[in-house]
């Protein structure tokens, strides 16, 4: 794993692929003589971890491991402490949940350095799904691996944030919730808006589990009246009205298939030059106002190409895919005589045909 994310950044599908390859990744850290530290969030992990496994083996390797659980997982507050308790036990670092505040991000980060204790190539995780290897099989989910200086430099900041070590945090590339998220969100959307103005092609496409912010809504709307395209991929709770005078230009689509579509995917036009980013929340208030969430930019342009046509391909789909109506209904798109498109089963597919091409 880490002689491939060192050549370029990685994606990984999960359960397209397997979710083996991150406990692959820390083993490898594990075994690495210049691995110094192993960072992690925990918020849903299986019974029985093999991630939690593997970061016992690392602590008793000798690495120095600190993991953030957050307590007020609802459902899972009895594992947690389970197995937070065995964790410690290990003589790893436990952070316990920050009252009032709930951290949602789902990141890890493996700090490397060589004897003189210069900083070495490291390595940061951050995903749209939990630490899971048994929800990792039927949930859709998206992971990046990299070694960005940038975004390894945010991470570590962001768990000195967790630490209390850092009250005021600047982050260059990663966006956090309650930090710079929300800013930079609106000047995402502002930019599209002032392209759609001067006659361009403002573009948004938002891919989440669920939209009730009214704060957000409003600024679709705002990006909808000044003409910029927006298509929303919404598999839970829809309070945006689309169809409306006010958000004619706006698109909802539902899938629901054989995979909880668990993604959060969002997609900036910007004059040609697309943004991407994935991340851990919705565009709901707990998100983005109660939570700590970790957000990260597509760098890499192969990679971004595949979102694009991740997100083309569910937008297409109208097998297990419907429309949501100015009503808030379901509108099912299938039509006799058109070509079936099922998203989940044709991006199997899609990737299966990038790794003969690769």
């Amino acid at each position: 794993m880490y002689r491939r994310i060192a050549k370029r950044d990685m994606l990984l599908y999960y359960p397209y692929h397997s979710f083996e390859h991150f406990i692959r990744f820390l083993y490898e850290a594990v075994r690495d003589p210049f691995c110094r530290e192993i960072m992690i969030t925990q918020y849903r992990v299986a019974e029985h971890s093999e991630v939690i496994n593997a970061l016992i083996a690392a602590a008793r390797n000798g690495k120095h491991v600190t993991v953030f659980v957050e307590l007020k997982a609802r459902f899972d507050e009895e594992n947690n402490l389970a197995t937070a308790e065995l964790m410690r036990k290990a003589g790893i670092d436990i952070i316990f949940s920050i009252p009032g505040l709930k951290v949602h991000a789902k990141v890890a980060l493996v700090l490397r350095e060589n004897d003189k204790g210069e900083r070495l190539r490291s390595y940061a995780y951050v995903s749209t799904g939990n630490f899971n290897e048994k929800t990792a099989k039927i949930y859709a989910d998206i992971a990046l691996y990299t070694c960005n200086k940038q975004i390894v430099e945010d991470m570590y900041t962001l768990f000195r944030v967790l630490r209390k070590e850092v009250k005021e945090p600047h982050f260059k590339r990663l966006l956090i919730a309650r930090f710079n998220l929300l800013p930079e969100l609106k000047r995402l959307i502002q930019k599209e808006i002032d392209l759609a103005r001067k006659g361009k092609t403002g573009r948004i496409i938002l891919k989440m589990n669920a939209l009730q912010d009214t704060a957000m809504i409003d600024e679709l709307y705002r990006a909808s009246e000044a003409g910029v395209q927006i298509d929303l991929i919404v598999r839970g709770i829809c309070c945006l009205v689309p169809g409306e005078s006010f958000s004619r230009n706006i698109r909802v689509t539902r899938i629901v298939d054989t995979f909880l579509e668990h993604a959060r995917v969002w997609y900036f036009g910007n004059g040609g030059d697309p943004k991407i980013f994935i991340g851990s929340p919705d565009w709901m208030r707990r998100n983005l106002y109660r939570r700590i969430e970790a957000v990260t930019p597509i760098l890499d342009g192969k990679l971004r190409q595949e979102l694009i046509d991740m997100l083309n391909l569910q937008l297409s789909a109208n097998r297990k895919a419907c429309w949501v109506d100015n009503h808030l209904q379901n509108v099912f798109k299938r039509k006799p005589g058109n070509d079936d498109v099922r998203a989940q089963y044709d991006f199997y597919e899609y990737l299966k045909r990038k790794l003969a091409e690769d």
